[in-house]
C-alpha cells in the first residue's frame, strides 16, 4: 500500500540549493546567502542538511567552509536557482520502505530556465546520496501538493490545470495518476486564492497547508481594499466546505497577510503558509511586520510539541519565494 508521507513525520534530512552569482539572487547574493546560512543553522540543530552547491561556485563554497557548520552534506552539482521545493524528490512508503519519486520540473511552466535544476536529483542518486529514485512521467512540483498523510491531498487547480505543465492531461487523468501514483484516496481541489507576485500559478505551499490530519492553516486577508481580499475570501469559504475522512469540518487556523513588501516597484507574494516542518520543530518564516509575533504565537498554540522558530525570509521573498519553497524533506 503506497502513502505520500506528511512534512511532520520524521524526517533523515533536509534539501537546499546555495545561491549563487550566475543566478538571480546576483544583485543581493551576500544577503541572500546569509539567509541560507541562518536556515541552515537553525535545521541543523535538529537534523541533517543536504546542500547543493553549484559547480562553479568556489566561493559559495568557501564561505560554507568557513560558516563552522556541522551535520552537512555537500553535493558540487550544476544548478540554475535554489527552489528544492520543487525540483526535490517526494517521497512515498510503501511496504515499510521509502521511495523517491522524480517529477518533472519546467521552470514553473516554462517560465524560467530549469534544465540544470531538473536534473538534480539523478545527479544526486547517481552519486549515492539518495538510495532511491523512480522517475515520473508528468510535471509537478512540490510545492502545489500538500497531504495530511493519511489519503487526502489538497492542491489547486489554477497550478495543475496550467497548460505548459501537462497539457495532455485534463483534471480527471491528473487526479487518477495522483491517486494511483502517490497512494492518495482523494484530491482535495481548490479554485481560488492567490498572491500577488506568485510565479507559480498559486501553490498551494503560500496558501493553505495542513498542520495536522484535522487543521488546515490558511491565508486570510481583512482588508476590503486589499487586491487579495474577494480571492483569499472565496478560498476560505471552499476550505469551509472540505470533510476529513471522518466527514466532519476542518480545524481552520487563518494566518494574516503580511503588510504589503514591495521589491523593484512589484508587490512580493510574502505568506506565513511557508513554514517548514523538522524533527522537533518547525521553522516559520516572518518579514520584519508587527504580525510576525502573533503569527509565531498562532504556531506555538497550533503546534504545541514543536519548537517554534521564526526565520527572517525579507531577503528570500525579493525572488518571489520563501521558507518551505527553498527546501524539500528527505525520508
Amino acid at each position: 500500500m503506497k502513502r505520500l508521507k506528511a512534512e511532520w513525520e520524521k524526517q533523515r534530512a533536509v534539501l537546499l540549493a546555495f545561491p549563487h552569482k550566475n543566478s538571480d539572487w546576483a544583485e543581493y547574493i551576500s544577503e541572500a546567502r546569509e539567509n541560507f546560512l541562518a536556515i541552515i543553522k537553525e535545521i541543523t540543530r535538529f537534523e541533517k542538511v543536504i546542500l547543493c552547491v553549484d559547480v562553479e561556485d568556489s566561493e559559495g563554497m568557501e564561505i560554507l567552509q568557513k560558516s563552522n557548520l556541522s551535520n552537512i552534506e555537500f553535493v558540487n552539482v550544476p544548478t540554475n536557482d535554489t527552489w528544492a521545493r520543487d525540483f526535490g524528490p517526494i517521497a512515498i512508503e510503501q511496504n515499510h520502505s521509502i521511495e523517491l519519486l522524480n517529477f518533472g520540473f519546467n521552470g514553473w511552466g516554462l517560465k524560467f530556465a530549469a534544465n540544470k535544476d531538473n536534473q538534480i536529483n539523478q545527479n544526486l542518486f547517481d552519486r549515492g546520496v539518495f538510495n532511491t529514485l523512480k522517475n515520473m512521467p508528468i510535471i509537478l512540483e512540490g510545492g502545489s501538493i500538500d497531504t495530511d498523510g493519511e489519503g487526502r491531498l489538497l492542491t489547486n487547480t489554477q497550478c495543475l490545470l496550467e497548460l505548459n505543465r501537462n497539457p495532455h492531461l485534463s483534471q480527471g487523468e491528473i487526479e487518477e495518476f495522483l491517486k494511483r501514483i502517490l497512494g492518495i484516496n482523494e484530491v482535495l481541489w481548490l479554485h481560488s486564492g492567490y498572491l500577488a507576485g506568485d510565479d507559480t500559478d498559486s501553490h498551494i505551499d503560500t496558501l493553505a497547508r495542513f498542520v495536522n490530519p484535522h487543521t488546515i492553516a490558511y491565508m486570510k486577508c481583512e482588508d476590503k481594499n486589499d487586491e487579495h481580499y474577494a480571492e483569499l475570501r472565496k478560498m476560505e469559504e471552499e476550505l469551509m466546505v472540505l470533510r476529513t475522512r471522518e466527514g466532519k469540518p476542518y480545524t481552520l487556523v487563518p494566518l494574516p497577510l503580511p503588510n504589503a513588501i514591495f521589491y523593484d516597484g512589484e508587490r512580493l507574494p510574502a505568506s506565513y503558509v511557508n513554514f517548514l516542518f523538522i524533527n522537533g520543530a518547525i521553522l516559520v518564516p516572518t518579514y520584519r511586520d508587527k504580525k510576525d509575533e502573533e503569527v509565531l504565537e498562532i504556531f506555538r498554540n497550533s503546534c504545541p510539541d514543536l519548537e517554534v522558530i521564526g526565520i527572517d525570509c525579507s531577503t528570500l521573498i525579493r525572488q518571489h519565494g520563501s521558507l518551505h519553497c527553498v527546501t524539500m524533506q528527505i525520508f
